[in-house]
């Protein structure tokens, strides 16, 4: 079973609903549906108007399209930069839009991160945590401003136990690593307003948190 909660801060404060972070979940009827989460991130001044639709339009292009996970995460990426690439090409050098993100793509207990530009995940798994950020060159650039533009993917399989956090950048580079580790190890309740209580001070960020639990039958 999948717990998913999720905390966003919009100019110092704390909102329901923020441009940063998207939920969404498979409506068919399928035996294996599949899900997405997203959060982006800006990375040129005057693009955050820009980030609520573009993650908007991830989530609706991967329902669209998904023959497999890894592609349809790609494809619709790849449709996202394409747009931003044409506003970019339209407007003025000073008006230019570029964002970067981390998709997760989840079916069962299958995961794939897919990563571009200012991106950060981290991986809970056995008491340990493991930090996830674009390192591969051609996903370090953010969507929008270049022609060559590949995401670098990551793959995870969840285990009772496990947690996946999709955070802002700002916010990862702010936290203790030990904190960071303390908070995910906590149950799935209490992790979320740690994280939040973590994220104070923060002008704006987003966490979206995915915690593996027992199957209530089983339990």
């Amino acid at each position: 079973m999948l717990w998913v909660g999720q905390f966003g801060v919009e100019g110092g404060e704390a909102r329901e609903t923020t441009p940063w972070v998207g939920v969404y979940q498979d409506s068919g009827r399928s035996e294996e549906p599949s899900h997405l989460y997203v959060l982006v991130t800006p990375a040129l001044p005057g693009s955050e108007e820009f980030c609520g639709e573009m993650k908007d339009a991830i989530g609706g292009a991967f329902h669209r399209e998904k023959a497999s996970l890894t592609g349809g995460v790609l494809r619709a990426l790849q449709e996202a930069h394409e747009n931003l690439r044409d506003w970019n090409r339209r407007s003025l050098k000073d008006h230019r839009v570029a964002a970067g993100v981390s998709c997760l793509a989840l079916s069962g207990d299958r995961a794939f991160l897919a990563q571009a530009g200012p991106a950060a995940a981290a991986y809970f798994h056995a008491g340990r945590v493991q930090t996830v950020r674009p390192v591969v060159a051609d996903a370090l650039e953010p969507l929008g401003l270049f022609d060559d533009f590949w995401p670098e993917f990551t793959r995870f399989d969840l285990q009772e136990g496990d947690s996946l956090l999709l955070l802002s950048p700002v916010f990862l580079e702010a936290l203790d690593p030990g904190d960071l580790a303390r908070a995910l190890a906590l149950p799935s309740d209490d992790a979320l307003p740690e994280l939040y209580r973590l994220a104070r001070g923060i002008d704006d960020c987003a966490a979206l948190l995915l915690c593996a639990l027992p199957d209530p039958v089983t339990a």
